[in-house]
């Protein structure tokens, strides 16, 4: 069985939506990350997550206000 090293900048960069190129003997294969999206989310739940920090802090900002609006004086 063939294996694929992948260091921790190379899964940085397929999250990010990168391609990465290894060359495996004299054939390069790319990896990237599928274009469908999971249809459930994982059973395991992992140490490491990857989320998309923007929209977190989008959705933090978004509850920040919204609580601010309610609030007494707000």
């Amino acid at each position: 069985m063939m294996e694929i090293i992948l260091s921790e900048a190379d899964i940085q960069s397929i999250i990010n939506g990168r391609d990465v190129v290894k060359q495996i003997g004299n054939q390069r294969v790319n990896i990237r990350q599928s274009y469908a999206k999971d249809m459930a989310a994982p059973l395991i739940k992992d140490r490491f997550e990857v989320k998309d920090t923007i929209i977190e802090n989008q959705l933090k900002a978004f509850r920040s206000s919204m609580k601010n609006t309610f609030e007494l004086g707000g």
